[in-house]
């Protein structure tokens, strides 16, 4: 589709008439996204948003200005000098547990599965032997991962 001279003056009146790009795409037998880049291409006016149109209470607000509010002065109260108190003290310890790259003992990675809260002071690690290349111990590894069978349930049956 190319836009000729006839086109062209047709979408600039109907576009200045303030008919939707839709409706002018429709009369000028081009799609809606076809008229609204040759608007943008010719830099016509902005279109006000479709959406926004109509008479919603919205929209009515957006037309008329806004009376300038007045000025609310906010009083201050002087300030008040408190006594210095001692700093608040510290909560309680939590324990924690050593980084992941120590607490293998020397004997190998060990299992990391988490047992207990670990806000409890009884929280720990498995610390079992874990699988090669995984961080659990076999019986944590068949917990934590899923295999999945080539075989679909109604194969097996």
């Amino acid at each position: 589709m190319t836009w000729t001279e006839e086109r062209v003056a047709e979408l600039m009146r109907l576009w200045e008439a303030g008919r939707s790009a839709s409706e002018i795409g429709r009369l000028l037998g081009v799609s809606k996204n076809s008229v609204v880049g040759k608007a943008h291409r010719m830099k016509l006016a902005a279109r006000p948003s479709p959406i926004k149109r109509g008479g919603s209470a919205t929209s009515r607000r957006a037309a008329v200005p806004a009376a300038p509010k007045p000025a609310v002065r906010v009083a201050t109260q002087p300030k008040i000098e408190r006594p210095v108190s001692a700093p608040a003290p510290a909560p309680a310890e939590v324990r924690r547990q050593a980084p992941i790259a120590r607490r293998t003992g020397g004997k190998g990675p060990n299992c990391l599965w988490p047992i207990g809260d670990p806000g409890d002071a009884d929280f720990h690690f498995c610390g079992a032997p874990a699988v090669p290349g995984k961080p659990y111990c076999a019986e944590h590894c068949a917990r934590a991962y899923i295999v999945r069978s080539n075989r679909s349930d109604s194969e097996a049956a």
